[in-house]
C-alpha cells in the first residue's frame, strides 16, 4: 500500500514538473551546444537526401497512377498532399514508429539530458559531443527501446486474451506510457553509469510512477504530428532530470545492490580472481 501510494504521489508530481521543465528548457537555452555534433549535421543530411528521394518516388508513384486526371485528383481526398499528411500521422504518431522516433532523436535527449544535469548538478562528461560517447547512447538507447516494447507486447498481448473492453484500454495506455517512461528515464540513469540491468530494478523498485508520469504525457505529445513529435521527447528528458534529481538519490549515494545483485558480483568478481591466478602460474 506505501508503494502503491509512493506512486501515485510521484505520478502526480512529475505531471506538475512539466511546466518547469519547459520554463528551465526556454531559459537555459538547451537547445544551445548542438553545432558541436558536427557529425549529426551529416548524418541529418543523409536523412534529409533519403527523404527528399522518398518524396520523389511517392510524387511519381502518385502521377503515374492519376495521371488521367491529375487536377481533379488533387483537389479530391486522393490528393498527394493528403496522402502525405496521413502517413505522417500515422507514421509518427502510432504503435511501433514512437519508439522509431525516440531511436532517431537520441541525439537531441542525450544532449537535452546532458546540458540539464550540468546545470542542476555541475556534472560534466569529458569529450561528451564526440562520436563515441553518443554511440555507446545510442546502442542503448535501441537496445532499451526493443527492451521496452517487447515487454510491452507480450503484456498487452496477454492481458487483452484474458480481458477486453475499456478496462484494457486503461491497462494498455498505463503500459505503452510507462515503458515511454521508462525509456527517458533510463537516459537519466544512463548518466551514473548504471547498467541495463542496473537501471531496470532502480526504476521498477522505486519510480514505477514517475515512469508513468513521463511517458503520459510523452505518448499524448507523439499525437501531434512534427510539434509534438519533435518537441515531446526533449522537454519529456529534461523532466526526467529535474524530477530523479529531485526524487532520487543516485546522484548522491549511487546505485546500491540488494543483497542477491551483491552475492552475484562478489562471485563474478571472485571468478576474475581465479583467473588472474591462473594466468600468471
Amino acid at each position: 500500500m506505501h508503494r502503491l501510494k509512493l506512486s501515485i504521489h510521484e505520478f502526480f508530481y512529475t505531471l506538475l514538473a512539466f511546466p518547469r521543465a519547459w520554463r528551465f528548457m526556454r531559459n537555459h537555452r538547451l537547445w544551445e551546444g548542438l553545432r558541436q555534433y558536427g557529425w549529426v549535421a551529416r548524418t541529418l543530411v543523409v536523412i534529409g537526401v533519403l527523404g527528399a528521394a522518398y518524396v520523389i518516388f511517392e510524387a511519381v508513384d502518385w502521377y503515374g497512377s492519376h495521371a488521367d486526371a491529375p487536377l481533379s485528383a488533387m483537389m479530391s481526398s486522393e490528393s498527394l498532399l493528403v496522402q502525405w499528411f496521413t502517413e505522417l500521422t500515422e507514421s509518427l504518431s502510432e504503435g511501433l514508429l514512437n519508439w522509431v522516433t525516440l531511436v532517431l532523436l537520441e541525439v537531441v535527449i542525450y544532449h537535452f539530458m546532458r546540458r540539464t544535469l550540468q546545470i542542476i548538478l555541475k556534472k560534466d562528461v569529458e569529450n561528451a559531443h564526440t562520436f563515441k560517447p553518443f554511440l555507446n547512447a545510442q546502442i542503448r538507447m535501441i537496445i532499451v527501446s526493443i527492451i521496452a516494447l517487447t515487454v510491452e507486447a507480450v503484456i498487452l498481448n496477454v492481458t487483452e486474451a484474458i480481458h477486453g473492453g475499456w478496462l484494457f484500454w486503461i491497462f494498455s495506455l498505463f503500459i505503452r506510457s510507462t515503458m515511454l517512461g521508462y525509456v527517458i528515464a533510463d537516459n537519466y540513469n544512463e548518466q551514473f553509469d548504471l547498467s541495463i540491468d542496473q537501471s531496470r530494478r532502480n526504476l521498477y523498485r522505486g519510480h514505477i510512477g514517475i515512469c508513468f508520469g513521463l511517458g503520459l504525457p510523452l505518448l499524448l505529445m507523439l499525437k501531434i504530428p512534427l510539434f509534438g513529435t519533435l518537441l515531446g521527447p526533449l522537454v519529456t528528458s529534461v523532466t526526467a532530470a529535474i524530477v530523479l534529481r529531485e526524487k532520487s538519490d543516485l546522484h548522491i549515494i549511487g546505485y546500491q545492490m540488494n543483497e542477491e545483485e551483491r552475492a552475484t558480483a562478489e562471485k563474478k568478481a571472485a571468478k576474475k580472481v581465479r583467473k588472474r591466478k591462473r594466468r600468471v602460474t
